[in-house]
């Protein structure tokens, strides 16, 4: 096969797809329920699942998969999103979930796999912060290469276009606001996902799509951690590629963050 979807093949994908919704279904399971009363719904004694956890041992594929299905009602998507927005930060950034809750970006990089992991690609394309954290724990597991852009720094020898919006917790005026992408061909032609964490506005990822488009590169689907349903509505009529959204905040949060940045 070709060098699309990093080194891996699809069976691998379906492997690491079982191994992901293992850890993320597990380790959210322990934000709702007791371990006792973990253990017993995987019949399993307390001694394993402290090793299934802590990664000491890992269970076989098979036993994986029997696992999940008895994990299927979990809902972790709403603590993923409780972790995101109740945890010590001011607005849900990656910063809430690699400092409180590492362990569920195993959700995240299962609904990749799930959503995006089957299309061929040769690169990720994100952008420093949140969305490189995210884009880098997909990437390492994956064995994808990826490429990121620098926020309002220029680098020399770095391609850099203007960044068209302010996000939504940055309001005042800025004078210009770019973002910074390594020259080279590597790119050229080339077919890149966009990943990003959390989506305010659209604008940071439509920056990315409008680099990669410029690179003459297919984008054949992006991916994000959270975004707002008029903002998800409006990358995909803007870009025309199949948007993924692991979660889609409330617009209270939005206008919780607005107003709290306004007052300062």
């Amino acid at each position: 096969m070709s060098r699309a979807r990093g080194l891996i093949g699809l069976k691998q994908v379906e492997n690491l797809a079982v191994e992901a919704e293992f850890y993320c279904r597990v380790n959210a399971s322990r934000k709702t329920m007791r371990l006792r009363e973990l253990a017993d719904t995987l019949q399993v004694d307390l001694t394993t699942l402290s090793k299934y956890i802590n990664m000491h041992i890992k269970p076989s594929k098979p036993r994986m998969r029997e696992i999940n299905e008895k994990l299927k009602g979990v809902d972790y998507k709403s603590v993923v999103e409780d972790c995101l927005v109740k945890q010590p930060y001011p607005f849900p950034e990656m910063n809430n979930l690699t400092f409180k809750c590492p362990e569920l970006l195993d959700c995240a990089v299962y609904e990749f796999l799930e959503s995006l992991g089957r299309q061929p690609f040769d690169y990720i394309l994100t952008i420093e912060g949140g969305g490189l954290a995210l884009a880098q724990a997909i990437a390492v597991r994956i064995k994808s290469p990826l490429v990121y852009g620098l926020r309002d720094i220029i680098i020399r020898g770095g391609h850099s276009i203007p960044y068209k919006y302010t996000p939504v917790y940055a309001w005042g005026p800025r004078i210009k606001r770019y973002i910074t992408f390594p020259l080279g061909g590597e790119l050229r032609g080339k077919r890149v996902v966009v990943v990003d964490d959390i989506a305010w506005t659209g604008a940071t990822v439509m920056t990315l799509i409008d680099y990669a488009s410029r690179k003459k590169c297919e984008v054949p689907g992006v991916f994000l951690l959270a975004t707002f349903r008029d903002v998800y509505d409006k990358i995909i009529e803007k870009s025309g590629t199949r948007v993924h959204a692991f979660l889609f905040l409330p617009d209270e949060v939005r206008k919780t963050i607005a107003g709290e940045f306004e007052a300062i």
